[in-house]
């Protein structure tokens, strides 16, 4: 199976009193609406030793043009726009960064 050619990698907090909640509301309804748009989800991770509340998630992509493609569909679908109206307000020091893979 060919690695992915982009990650998008994005890290922010999330209020201990407000984890599960966000929790909830990523896996069951952000990632599988992303999933039908297309969009691969390699996971999410929080921080178990160190900073209360830190999160990671990797999307991947094969092109940067697929990123803005799919990702400006995502922000545009109006499903997602009413989760982000929920979840916006508990995410805090949000980061994105894209990773391009070192091949050998």
């Amino acid at each position: 199976m060919p690695q992915p050619k982009y990650v998008l990698r994005v890290t922010y907090r999330v209020r201990i009193d407000q984890a599960e909640q966000f929790e909830r509301i990523l896996l069951d309804e952000v990632v599988p609406l992303a999933k039908n748009l297309g969009i691969q989800f390699q996971g999410v991770w929080r921080t178990l030793v160190g900073n209360v509340g830190e999160y990671l998630e990797l999307w991947e992509f094969d092109s940067l043009a697929e990123f803005e493609t799919k990702w400006k569909a995502l922000f545009e679908h109006p499903e997602f726009k009413r989760i982000l109206q929920i979840t916006g307000p508990m995410v805090e020091e949000e980061r994105m960064a894209i990773l391009q893979r070192v091949t050998e």
